[in-house]
């Protein structure tokens, strides 16, 4: 960087001589080319030299005004600057060193610098001189240095190593600044504070009073001399101990032992007799002052009459104990609070029950928890300043809980605990509420008992009627049947007579079955639990219904399964079942639509779902549609059971009715049957 910045110079002087040879007159022509060249050049080396030449000498004069000005600034720099060797030799100082010192600069050179150095104060100097060459550390301290004339001052001294590479190992600068007129202010400052801080001890209304280690007093104050009445010459430069209680004279003995330099404070409170007899109470508060070697300087004492406070305390504490007799003989868990929540006061039931401890917030010591309880009103009870009731539950225990206002900071909060009661309050409501369940239950068991019953005397009239048609029309029909059989033998048909006589044998024998089925259908059973066949059931409603659902042009869709097989049931149960969910299909089809019968086996159940496209169920009304009484379709319509029975019917069978729908798509009711009914059991 340095060989860059040459050449650049090196160019702008040529540049500089080329133009001053320019205004020169052109060399004869009569030389020859390389020797007006070499001339040329040398001119041009010439002029180059005269201008470093020039910028060296203005360089050197401003070296030489910065060194006059260095030196000045050397000189006459307000602090003393002295170079001393490594034995200790002045080698350079600057001028305010020889005033500093009352000798003159010259007469300085090559004289030790501790002949300027108070005798007491050199062990000091050599000290630091020694950290100084070992460490290289700079060096800050306090010496008294001696002028010429005899008297002295205080320097305050920094050393430093010399660290260029020129100068011999051990040399070292010195910086001395006098100090005294500081030193002489901060001093008569000390005596202000000194003087004031006298002034404030001695207005003290404590009794105060320092003490040496053998005992002897140093020092006390005006308050201590009333309260003990003696003077302060009775007592400064003598023994002197209060008339302490003789049970506790062997507290300040502890006390002055127990002060450590890391502990060196510690208060003790003790009886003493005054001079009249008067037993006093004092509280002490004794501190130990060391020096720089941890040695006990002396002892101070700051002492004060409590006697009053111990005489409030002790009311305090029997006003305390009475407070909480009277809370420990209430009935019931007490606590005196702050309106912050924080406990005062709380009974000993409090205590065990919900762990109040005094000075805590109730909610942290009770519940365990940072925030307020939900069920605390006593901001409430700040507000209105009335008192205000609430039951509630926590850790266990039915609380009965008062807020009642004492002053605008303090509350009292009493609970009882009737959490038996309660409970035999929620017992009497349960033994209630199952009583009216069972009131209902048997109700609704008379109600499907009652449905049953004519249910079951319907069938009754409708199987005798059965009967009855099937006998009448099974005779006529038994010799229609005999007659067209005997035509074909007395005599010869053609064969297309022979096929309508067939066609009517297979008719008469159509409605031969049907009668008998109409027959079995309606003949009542026994109520006892048989093989069903859920596919043959289904089909003898469908037929019963057949013309129903054509008039009202419901279409029947039937999706049995292979693999059903019979469930162990009532029939007659069942068959009630069936009706009512195929009636209630039929109905929701209000314009016409489907009905969709599907069976299958699902794992130990019989699954029976009849599906329809009609209006659907509300969503709203879905969880009632099995409680009795409760319809939806005109009140000449329906009564409200048809449902509830089904429900009891499949429930008493260990089945069960689901349901699924969507209004304006159309509802499915799903029946599930065990395949080995719970009836069987029975």
């Amino acid at each position: 960087m340095v060989k860059d910045t040459d050449k650049n110079t090196f160019s702008e002087l040529r540049l500089q001589a080329q133009t001053l040879l320019a205004g020169k007159p052109e060399l004869p022509d009569t030389l020859q080319g390389d020797v007006q060249k070499l001339i040329h050049e040398l001119d041009t080396y010439q002029i180059e030299l005269e201008l470093q030449n020039e910028e060296l000498r203005s360089t050197q004069e401003e070296l030489e005004k910065s060194r006059h000005r260095y030196a000045d600034l050397y000189d006459f720099a307000p602090i003393a600057y002295l170079t001393v060797s490594d034995k200790g030799l002045i080698l350079e100082a600057n001028l305010t060193a020889g005033d500093m010192l009352g000798v003159a600069r010259a007469q300085l050179l090559n004289r030790p610098f501790s002949e300027f150095i108070v005798t007491e104060d050199q062990d000091l100097f050599y000290l630091h001189r020694k950290k100084l060459l070992e460490t290289r550390m700079q060096q800050s301290y306090q010496i008294r240095i001696q002028k010429k004339d005899g008297s002295f001052f205080l320097g305050l001294v920094e050393a430093v190593i010399r660290g260029g590479s020129s100068d011999p190992p051990g040399q070292f600068l010195l910086m001395v600044n006098d100090i005294s007129a500081h030193k002489e202010i901060e001093l008569a400052r000390l005596r202000r504070l000194k003087n004031r801080y006298q002034a404030i001890v001695m207005d003290q209304n404590e009794m105060i009073c320092r003490f040496d280690p053998q005992g002897r007093i140093t020092f006390v104050n005006d308050a201590y001399c009333r309260y003990f009445s003696v003077s302060h010459t009775d007592l400064v430069g003598r023994k002197f101990m209060p008339n302490f209680h003789e049970d506790d004279v062997h507290l300040v003995g502890d006390l002055l032992k127990s002060l450590t330099p890391q502990k060196p404070d510690k208060t003790i409170e003790l009886r003493a007799h005054l001079g009249d007899g008067t037993m006093v109470w004092q509280q002490w508060c004794g501190r130990a002052i060391y020096d720089n070697e941890e040695n006990v300087l002396r002892y101070q004492a700051v002492g004060r009459d409590i006697t009053k406070i111990k005489q409030a305390e002790e009311k305090l504490q029997n006003e305390t104990k009475l407070r909480q007799l009277f809370l420990d003989a209430l009935p019931c868990i007490a606590m005196l609070l702050q309106f912050d929540t924080r406990e005062i006061v709380a009974s000993n039931k409090a205590a065990v029950a919900v762990g109040a401890v005094p000075g805590m917030r109730c909610y942290t010591s009770w519940i365990q928890r940072d925030h307020p309880c939900t069920w605390c009103l006593a901001p409430e009870i700040r507000s209105t300043k009335e008192p205000l009731n609430n039951q509630f539950w926590a850790l266990g225990i039915y609380w009965d809980a008062y807020w009642v206002p004492v002053t605008e900071n303090f509350y009292l909060h009493y609970l009882f605990d009737i959490t038996e009661k309660e409970r035999n309050r929620e017992a009497l409501n349960k033994i209630n509420e199952e009583l009216e369940q069972r009131v209902m239950e048997r109700t609704l068991e008379l109600q499907q008992s009652h449905a049953q019953l004519l249910h079951s005397e319907k069938l009754a009239a409708i199987g005798k009627l059965a009967a009855s048609i099937a006998h009448e029309f099974n005779n006529p029909l038994q010799s229609v049947m005999t007659i067209v059989q005997g035509i074909e033998e007395y005599s010869p048909l053609e064969d297309k007579e022979k096929h309508l006589l067939t066609l009517a044998l297979q008719e008469c024998s159509r409605m031969k079955n049907l009668i008998a089925d109409l027959r079995d259908f309606f003949q009542p059973t026994s109520g006892a639990t048989v093989h069903v066949d859920l596919h043959a059931l289904l089909d003898g409603l469908l037929l019963i219904s057949k013309k129903d659902y054509s008039s009202r042009n419901i279409k029947i869709i039937k999706k049995y399964g292979n693999d059903v097989l019979p469930v162990m049931a009532v029939a007659d149960q069942l068959k009630q079942v069936f009706i009512n969910l195929l009636n209630n299909a039929a109905d929701a089809c209000e314009n016409g639509g489907t009905i969709t019968l599907t069976t299958q086996k699902i794992g130990e159940h019989i699954a029976v779902h009849i599906e329809d496209n009609g209006k659907g169920i509300v969503v709203a009304d879905i969880d009632h549609i099995f409680e009795p009484f409760f319809t939806t379709k005109p009140e000449l319509k329906g009564t409200g059971l048809g449902l509830s029975v089904s429900y009891g019917i499949i429930k008493q069978h260990g089945g069960r009715i689901d349901v699924k729908s969507e209004p304006g798509k159309g509802s499915t009711f799903s029946v599930l049957l065990p395949i080995e009914s719970a009836n069987n059991d029975q």
